[in-house]
């Protein structure tokens, strides 16, 4: 590692500012001897030419030379930029403590000075490409170590199997030192996958519990991290929310922050387009796909979609969360439009989930605080029907578990999916045998992999061939078509049924139309678009989508096709 300076006393401020391209030929031609400032040299064209010589006369007195300014470094010029607003934004929340602040600007610098080359280089390239973490190819996949892998270099041994689902955003769960950490990170920067760690600190409540929490905040990014988890966001105040994203712009701008929004809340926490925060937030929909499932009525789910499209921040979507499925429903709005009592109903749904009511074919555990757990494939009625051996059952299961997923990846945001759904992990019961364990039924839906199961996705003959193959096509379809770009125009509409949801999305002149059966039934549903469409997934065509036919838990994506 190299040696750190030590600098004292706040940042020196400049008058003036350097070009992008002034910046970036400071970066890649600094001197090779540290801590030492290059001179400023001027161009040959800018030099006053010489006059003729003339006669020798008496020798003037010469004044000393005067040593040239030292150009700025890219900190400094980034600290014109942010360092007054970080500033003000320090004093008002911990009381104008000058040493305090003097400290943390010295820790800013280090952190700046430290930062490997390579990662400034990305950092360079990044900031170059506002939107570089907006690309419609993404896919992130939530991963616990130790259950993976075993260990971080174990989950650095699997990449190759990531790299093979599509999975190029790892957010990764896991304990190991700063060096298996870097060395993780390295790996997969080699592999082309982001990794995203979390911010394990309390949360701030004072100047110094702030720079510990900043401190650890640096150590992730200086190992290589792309996105740091700042957990749950309720806890952090915006200003401690706007000073974590100013910092990063200091001293790593080429690293997100991502958090966990409570529900019907999450669009504060981005920031405003001048006063930014959060990068990416955890969408708490998970419970509204379920809800969704179990009623067969896409109001609610239409409505809240509605109500999230005009965020201008980055979503991530996911099925369910680490700690199970919380049903905080918008319920003023289910009582005001369908008449629901919030107790009856949420009894309703963990009835259903936990396949207590009739004809309920999912299989989940309640947990703490009324949640609900289980994998995605067990809630989805896959391990009833393994169980019964119904193949009929088994069809069913394994089309509502792909249209769920279809949907995550229909969404405006980033699909964030669970490691083992890929190839329909079910319920592991074991934890029940284990005193260490039993008394949390958060444990049933976080078994050890099964490597097993992942062995046979080759195999269509088989329910995991048939499911990672499936959610395989629908993620290279979404990667190569432009309308699923992360810019994109995105809507719903009456579709003429109620448990049928209807998304559009149009992007550079290309419209696609998505409809989504939330039922066991054969439904017809339509959308009120004019012209030819071409059916991605299956490879039909449609003169017009006035009355389309969708089988149990089946899914179009329709492209308009071009005049």
């Amino acid at each position: 590692m190299n040696e750190r300076n030590t600098h004292k006393g706040t940042v020196p401020c400049h008058t003036w500012r350097m070009t992008r391209a002034q910046e970036e030929d400071l970066y890649y031609k600094r001197p090779a001897v540290p801590g030492r400032r290059p001179a400023i040299v001027m161009p040959e064209a800018l030099l006053v030419p010489k006059t003729p010589a003339e006669p020798a006369a008496a020798p003037v007195p010469q004044a000393a030379p005067v040593a040239a300014e030292p150009v700025p470094s890219i900190f400094d010029l980034r600290m014109e930029q942010y360092g007054d607003e970080l500033a003000r934004l320090y004093r008002d929340q911990f009381h104008g403590d000058l040493a305090a602040w003097d400290r943390l600007t010295t820790l800013l610098r280090q952190s700046w000075e430290n930062r490997r080359e390579e990662l400034r280089a990305q950092d360079q390239r990044r900031t170059a490409d506002a939107g570089w973490y907006c690309r419609r190819d993404l896919l992130a996949m939530a991963v616990d170590a130790a259950g993976f892998a075993g260990s971080l270099a174990g989950v650095a041994d699997r990449l190759p199997y990531l790299k093979e689902c599509g999975v190029n955003f790892l957010r990764l769960n896991g304990n190991g030192s700063q060096e298996e950490l870097a060395a993780l990170a390295d790996a997969c920067r080699a592999q082309e996958i982001l990794l995203a760690l979390p911010l394990k600190a309390d949360a701030p409540q004072d100047a110094a519990a702030f720079h510990a929490w900043i401190e650890q905040l640096l150590c992730l990014a200086g190992l290589g991290a792309d996105a740091i988890r700042l957990g749950d966001l309720s806890r952090l105040p915006h200003s401690v929310l706007r000073m974590a994203r100013l910092i990063c712009q200091l001293v790593c701008p080429g690293v997100l922050l991502m958090g966990k929004a409570p529900a019907h809340g999450e669009a504060p926490y981005f920031g405003s387009e001048d006063k930014p925060e959060c990068h990416l937030l955890c969408r708490n929909n998970g419970a509204l796909l379920w809800n969704t499932l179990a009623t067969g009525d896409v109001s609610l789910l239409r409505h809240e979609v509605e109500g999230s499209l005009s965020s201008a921040g980055l979503f991530l979507n996911r099925l369910h969360g680490d700690s199970g499925l919380d049903w905080a429903l918008d319920y003023n709005w289910l009582k005001e439009h369908c008449g629901t009592d919030e107790n009856a109903h949420r009894q309703y749904l963990n009835d259903w989930a936990t396949g207590k009511f009739p004809g309920s074919n999912s299989r989940g555990e309640l947990c703490r605080e009324g949640k609900v757990c289980g994998t995605t494939a067990s809630l989805c009625g896959v391990e009833a029907a393994d169980y019964e051996q119904d193949s009929v059952k088994l069809e069913q299961a394994v089309a509502c578990d792909l249209l769920l997923h279809a949907f995550l990846l229909t969404q405006s945001g980033m699909p964030l999916l669970t490691c083992g759904d890929e190839v329909g992990q079910l319920n592991d019961y074991s934890y029940h045998e284990d005193a260490a364990r039993a008394d949390d039924a958060r444990n049933l839906q976080h078994g050890p992999f099964q490597w097993e199961l992942a062995a046979m996705r080759d195999n269509q003959e088989t329910r995991q061939g048939k499911q990672f193959q499936g959610l395989r096509r629908l993620e290279q379809l979404r990667g190569a078509e432009p309308a699923f770009d992360a810019r994109a125009n995105v809507w719903t509409f009456d579709t003429g049924n109620p448990h049928v949801l209807g998304l559009g999305r149009w992007y550079e002149g290309r419209k696609l139309v998505a409809l989504f059966n939330f039922s066991g039934d054969f439904v017809t549903a339509g959308a009120p678009e004019g012209g030819a469409f071409d059916e991605l997934i299956y490879g039909g065509h449609y003169d017009e989508i006035g009355h389309v036919e969708l089988y149990p838990y089946g899914f179009v994506w329709l492209l308009q096709q071009e005049a």
